[in-house]
């Protein structure tokens, strides 16, 4: 049975990602394999039943701090529920037996969904690269239908390399330590500008150093090799993609076909990964939302 629990006081001070008068809950939605999703809501002082709620799913291990300009354009504006999917070290995990594929992620949303909005209250759904393929499942499950649903950076298909795909499944969480250093020269060097965009690289820094290795083994065993490409010609509502013109991170050669698969879909483009994760991004998906731009497709 899907329950929010655990209401409470932000033990973080999320001054920084709102403006004075929005109210921030933070709680458990327990579901329905017992693992427990931690929810940061933000519910602001003009808060309309006629206004949809924004649910935003963020990457891969990500960290809310990385979306601090983004959300602080939204939450004045829409109640914005942040879910942190299970792989993040918040969730609380009974045991590492339970899934975490892609299409368990997809089942999270839907029971988030249904016990943080109400359900004669519209939605939509946001979210980033590892979050946005979850979101891709669930739209492919025909749950609840959001208003519209906006992805920054989705991606359809992980691709490991193939050094990746060898060591991951033989390296023991116990030596995260060790293979950490790898995997941020791996991004570094190959996936991150780090020349142009220095702060991004260390925001991913920040975000490996905070990881739970056990949770991230498991995850990334999962999705490897996996792919939404037959699923997404069934999502029937709108889609607006977010892309950057440099962004080494997230194949954006992938935004091609899925605009090629999709069947209501538009495009934004965005100079760089930095911008995405910033105040620009925010203010572009809150504009798309209040001018409702999402009846024309």
């Amino acid at each position: 049975m899907t329950s929010a629990e655990n209401l409470k006081k932000p033990e973080f001070d999320y001054s920084g990602y709102t403006v004075p008068g929005t109210r921030v809950e933070e709680y458990f939605v327990s579901v329905s394999d017992g693992v427990k999703l931690r929810i940061i809501d933000f519910i602001p002082k003009k808060d309309a039943p006629g206004k949809p709620v924004v649910l935003f799913v963020a990457g891969w291990i990500s960290h809310i701090a990385g979306w601090k300009g983004v959300l602080r354009e939204l939450t004045p504006h829409f109640r914005t529920v942040y879910m942190e999917t299970r792989e993040k070290r918040s969730s609380q995990v009974p045991s590492l037996k339970v899934s975490f594929s892609m299409e368990r992620l997809a089942l999270d949303i839907n029971e988030v969904v249904a016990a943080a909005i109400p359900a004669r209250r519209s939605f939509v759904i946001s979210g980033s690269s590892f979050g946005a393929t979850a979101i891709f499942e669930y739209l492919a499950l025909g749950a609840r239908e959001p208003l519209c649903s906006v992805l920054i950076g989705p991606i359809a298909q992980f691709n490991f390399p193939r050094f990746l795909g060898t060591v991951v499944p033989a390296f023991p969480p116990s030596l995260y330590l060790v293979a950490k250093p790898i995997i941020k020269w791996y991004l570094r060097t190959f996936r991150l500008n780090v020349k142009a965009d220095e702060e991004q690289a260390r925001k991913y820094d920040a975000t490996l150093d905070a990881a739970d290795p056990y949770k991230l083994k498991k995850s990334a065993l999962v999705v490897r090799g996996y792919h939404v490409w037959d699923k997404l010609p069934r999502i029937a509502s709108p889609v607006l993609i977010i892309g950057a013109t440099h962004d080494t991170l997230h194949e954006t050669e992938q935004h091609e076909r899925i605009m090629q698969l999709l069947k209501r879909r538009e495009y934004r483009e965005l100079a760089s990964n930095k911008e995405t994760h910033s105040e620009k991004a925010g203010a572009l998906i809150a504009q798309y939302l209040e001018k409702k731009e999402y009846r024309r497709l």
